[in-house]
């Protein structure tokens, strides 16, 4: 029994000093720096370049975001008119009298057509065909005026009658006609 309590000792003695060198001490040993503070010096190059695209995209977003801004805040026709110089051009398909013409244009904010220069005749002789009321009449009975107040210093408007006090423009030149006659109409707006 002896020899088996020998055993036994010298296998205790064994745990003993295995138990005795497993042990933790209080300070940790210091580490050696890791893979990735050794290589954080070499970051910043990239962190500085990812930041400089980002930037980059930012402000090209913010550049687009702003032409977007500026286009959509420039002034433009309705659908279905044409723009001209500044203006918006209407062409009414139905037909009316003069003055459901003008009330027309009125509900959708323009005025009938003023013609106020020659290049702006020469648009209208180009591409319309058949009359049109335009925003030209005579209430007084010797003056002709137009829809923004201003005197007509035009050619001779063409009358047969006495009791035509509004005016028409049919291809290249006007004609007088009585307010009641039912015609297509022109209405104008500014883009402003």
């Amino acid at each position: 029994m002896e020899g088996s309590r020998s055993e036994t000792s010298a296998a205790e003695a064994s745990e003993e000093i295995i138990y005795t060198s497993v042990k933790f001490s209080q300070d940790p040993p210091p580490r050696a720096k890791s893979g990735q503070e050794r290589r954080a010096p070499c970051l910043w190059p990239a962190v500085v370049r990812g930041l400089a695209i980002g930037f980059g995209i930012l402000s090209m977003l913010l550049a687009i975001a702003l032409i977007w801004k500026i286009s959509d805040s420039q002034p433009r026709c309705p659908e279905q008119w044409v723009a001209y110089r500044g203006s918006c051009y209407s062409f009414s398909k139905e037909k009316k009298d003069w003055h459901s013409s003008q009330q027309s244009c009125s509900e959708q904010g323009a005025h009938l057509l003023v013609i106020s220069d020659t290049r702006e005749m020469d648009l209208f002789k180009s591409i319309q065909t058949e009359c049109f009321w335009i925003g030209l009449r005579n209430s007084t009975g010797s003056v002709w005026t137009w829809e923004d107040g201003s005197i007509f210093n035009g050619t001779k408007i063409t009358s047969n009658s006495p009791v035509q006090h509004c005016a028409v423009l049919i291809r290249d030149h006007f004609q007088a006609s009585s307010c009641e006659y039912a015609a297509p109409w022109i209405c104008e707006k500014s883009l402003r």
